[in-house]
């Protein structure tokens, strides 16, 4: 009920006139990591109700009353700059073009210049960005912004972004949470060091970390597996590669780090970490401008976890856990 009023409400202030002709143009980007794709002419005029506002996506509701909910917002965003450009993220793609609001309450989008990343399962990228050529209104209604389409007659809820926290290889982190700043910069930071250095898990090393994974519990005599039904087991295999993948290339990283930096090791849940060598190439990042923490508290915060040794747990110096730390890659070790 609550869509169909929406709908209603927005249908009152649309636009008339034919289907656009523009449609949706796409770059042959084939990452996520891919440069910025190239805009449409900006726009001259902005409407200052929108302009300099940015948004991630809640949710995309059409007449049919099928609507589509992102996994996680932050994943899909719309910033409406100033100039009359527009950017958005769309899953693991990103998008751009220009935007025009002739009055309060109309607008639209011209062409969306997108990398085309072959996102996973689920995603909306690509339903998403393709909304964009059919907005011809928006409503903004309790702090959220409602944008109105032409052709399906849907409607693009979203909410406010939180500020700028970070920025990380030109990327910027938006949250007003410390911890989840921190999970960010940590996840795009190495993210491109695994990319740029090779650093990926092989088939054969996840299929022997599952199989010594497996023999393991054999021998503690868990067999709780047997009793799980074909679905079941499939799901549980699934989540042991999944496991094995993560393992392994965070073991990789570490390694590599640790090779490059050294500095003491830390005992974390998940395997050693090289803390002194995290610190020194985040500090390098920094240095060079590739990484900036806007927010001075969370600053102070997110470099205090690689500075306040209370908070870690540090393996003996010149001991021999520390001589053999990556001694043994993880596919090898029995568990």
């Amino acid at each position: 009920m609550k869509i169909r009023i929406i709908l209603m409400t927005m249908a009152c202030i649309l636009a008339a006139g034919c289907a656009p002709e523009d449609t949706l143009e796409t770059t042959d980007a084939a990452t996520a990591d891919s440069t910025e794709p190239a805009a449409a002419d900006p726009a001259p005029a902005a409407e200052p109700e929108l302009a300099g506002t940015a948004w991630r996506l809640l949710n995309i509701a059409e007449m049919n009353d099928n609507t589509d909910i992102p996994d996680d917002p932050a994943k899909y965003t719309l910033v409406l700059n100033p100039d009359g450009t527009a950017n958005m993220r769309a899953d693991c793609n990103r998008g751009k073009g220009s935007w025009t609001s002739e009055s309060s309450g109309q607008l639209q989008f011209g062409p969306v210049a997108a990398t085309r990343a072959l996102c996973p399962p689920g995603s909306l990228s690509e339903k998403y960005l393709a909304q964009f050529q059919w907005v011809r209104s928006y409503v903004l209604k309790d702090g959220h912004l409602f944008l109105a389409t032409m052709a399906d007659g849907a409607i693009i809820e979203f909410e406010p972004l939180p500020p700028v926290a970070a920025r990380v290889f030109g990327e910027e982190v938006r949250t007003a949470d410390a911890t989840e700043m921190q999970d960010a910069i940590v996840t795009l930071v190495f993210d491109r060091y695994a990319a740029e250095n090779g650093l990926v898990p092989e088939e054969a090393e996840i299929d022997a970390f599952v199989e010594n994974m497996q023999q393991g519990m054999a021998e503690r005599g868990m067999t709780a597996e047997d009793d799980l039904t074909e679905e079941e087991a499939g799901e549980v295999a699934t989540m042991r590669r999944q496991m094995g993948n993560a393992v392994i290339r965070n073991w990789k990283i570490n390694k590599s780090l640790y090779e490059a930096y050294g500095g003491r090791i830390i005992y974390q849940q998940f395997g050693p970490e090289p803390l002194d060598a995290y610190r020194e190439y985040l500090e390098e990042l920094q240095d060079a401008g590739r990484l900036k923490i806007v927010d001075e508290a969370m600053a102070e915060t997110f470099w205090r976890y690689f500075t306040d040794d209370s908070k870690h747990d540090f393996m003996e110096s010149g001991s021999e856990d520390e001589a053999l730390v990556f001694a043994t890659p993880p596919w090898e070790e029995q568990t």
